[in-house]
């Protein structure tokens, strides 16, 4: 899947919890894409493609 700058998309942390987010800056390489996310819980994050559970239809998302 890809992912471009200003989507929003849903992704794992550590713990297993699923936070949403707007991606910010992706990092391409031969072996996996790299998302530098801005979460919506105020944190940034720096989170391998596989790590993206979905996008997010920004017509649902509530700031």
């Amino acid at each position: 899947m890809k992912y471009s700058i200003g989507e929003i998309v849903r992704f794992k942390v550590g713990s297993g919890e699923v936070i949403e987010g707007n991606v910010q800056f992706v990092e391409k390489s031969a072996d996996e894409n790299i998302l530098y996310i801005n979460g919506f819980c105020g944190w940034a994050y720096k989170v391998p493609e596989k790590k993206v559970v979905s996008k997010v239809n920004r017509s649902k998302v509530c700031f």
